[in-house]
């Protein structure tokens, strides 16, 4: 696995070395959630400018991730004084954050701060499929005039992998956001645009004691702190109807555990246009080539995504979204291991636009999200 300097890590490969006769990490933490201390977004108007936030994660503990809760505070109007109901684009409600990220100590990027809400959506759904889909959740709203959801900024899978050690209040992660401009968020502004608020609640794997109570050694740091994850994303030209698409990777250099390839029109309507076959390859290895039974949709990659989530309950495939999960479920036993990568690995995808294509050229966003080691590895983690 290739390996690149993170954080505050370091202390993981000796907590890890020296667990054996200790209580394992996992059993003796706790989770803990609290507000963040700064980094609030005040009820703003939305409107035609964009508004920028973020600021330092609480210091402590082992960060798990960080959670956005964007309400609405006034509800914009829509009634017969103010007759427009306004009409959002596909990407809605999360395109209200234009970008979030989430920075390490040193100011490098952990989930990169040009990734938009929606794409960090669906990296979280198809990503951690175990959790509970943000469009689903309770506090989902997608009216154009009072919308609501959380963005979960996770760094973390799951068994501590990938979670932060946050511990040295001297160095502080920090996350950064984009309120978006009206002009971006719907194709007809509604009469009053709502009025909406960001708050940031950290959640955490808390410190556990030196020992349990009969005086047996708790395991400091988790084994999971060796591995890191990074959310980025790549985008490319998708051509015009009936064109070919090649699509070279710069992400490569680390172990891939999800790719999503996000297909737009010029109209910024998510579209299935990615026609069969499509290949896709690894140096001079062909991964696969995913065909049609007949017409345009690549069955396979479909049925492939559907195969895997069926054992997280299914997660519904949105519109222009092509999943390439990378991991195995634990309890099925079923998934592929980590797509390994060096920096000169050729990662590619090559496809026809589908000929009844319109309103092009668009864009084609890769998403993807790998792992890399910082320390000694925990084996029982690997392809998580």
């Amino acid at each position: 696995m290739a390996n690149a300097a993170a954080g505050q890590g370091g202390q993981g490969g000796g907590a890890a070395a020296g667990a054996a006769s200790a209580n394992p990490f996992w059993e003796v933490t706790n989770l803990f959630s609290q507000p963040n201390k700064s980094g609030s977004t005040a009820a703003t108007l939305l409107g035609s400018s964009t508004v920028a936030g973020g600021s330092n994660i609480n210091p402590g503990n082992f960060l798990r991730g960080l959670r956005l809760l964007v309400r609405t505070t006034t509800a914009g109007s829509n009634n017969a004084t103010s007759p427009t109901a306004g009409v959002a684009y596909q990407d809605y409600p999360f395109n209200i954050l234009q970008n979030a990220g989430l920075l390490n100590v040193d100011g490098s990027e952990i989930i990169y701060n040009v990734l938009g809400g929606y794409a960090i959506t669906q990296g979280h759904r198809f990503g951690r499929p175990w959790l509970a889909d943000p469009m689903l959740s309770y506090d989902y709203c997608s009216s154009a005039i009072a919308p609501s959801f959380t963005l979960f900024l996770q760094p973390e899978v799951r068994q501590q992998l990938g979670a932060l050690e946050n511990t040295d209040t001297r160095s502080q992660y920090n996350w950064t956001q984009t309120l978006n401009s009206t002009t971006n968020i719907y194709v007809t502004t509604p009469g009053t645009a709502p009025t909406v608020s960001v708050t940031p609640f950290v959640d955490m794997w808390a410190q556990p004691d030196s020992t349990d109570l009969e005086q047996v050694p708790n395991q400091q740091v988790p084994n999971g702190v060796n591995l890191q994850t990074k959310l980025r994303h790549q985008t490319y030209t998708l051509n015009s109807a009936g064109s070919d698409n090649f699509m070279l990777s710069s992400l490569t250099g680390n172990a891939i555990r999800l790719m999503l390839l996000i297909c737009r029109d010029s109209n910024l309507n998510r579209q299935d246009y990615l026609a069969a076959n499509i290949q896709w390859q690894l140096d001079q290895r062909n991964l696969s080539t995913f065909a049609a039974a007949s017409g345009n949709p690549p069955d396979l990659v479909f049925q492939w995504a559907e195969d895997f989530y069926r054992y997280y309950g299914g997660v519904s495939r949105p519109q222009g979204v092509y999943p390439f999960p990378r991991f195995y479920s634990p309890g099925s036993l079923y998934g592929q291991g980590w797509l390994y990568t060096a920096n000169s690995t050729a990662l590619s995808w090559e496809a026809n636009t589908a000929s009844g294509g319109t309103n092009l050229p668009g864009t084609i966003e890769l998403l993807q999200e790998e792992v890399y080691a910082t320390g000694a590895v925990d084996p029982s983690l690997i392809d998580l």
